[in-house]
């Protein structure tokens, strides 16, 4: 991962050192996938949906390498 001048940042996902809060939501969706659930997530735009999703993905990829 690269390191930003800012760590404000307000555009794409950086990384989990960025990804701030959200840890409940984040565990409730790693449970979800581990356990087979469908899930929707349901927000106004740039509320930070692909963000969550990308930071559960690599919470995931950090447990088992070989997700």
């Amino acid at each position: 991962m690269r390191k930003l001048a800012t760590p404000f940042v307000y555009q794409g996902y950086e990384g989990p050192q960025y990804f701030c809060d959200r840890i409940a939501e984040t565990e409730k969706l790693c449970s979800n996938l581990y356990n087979g659930r469908n899930t929707t997530l349901v927000s106004p735009r740039r509320i930070g949906k692909t963000g969550l999703i990308l930071n559960t993905f690599h919470q995931i990829k950090k447990e088992n390498k070989k997700a």
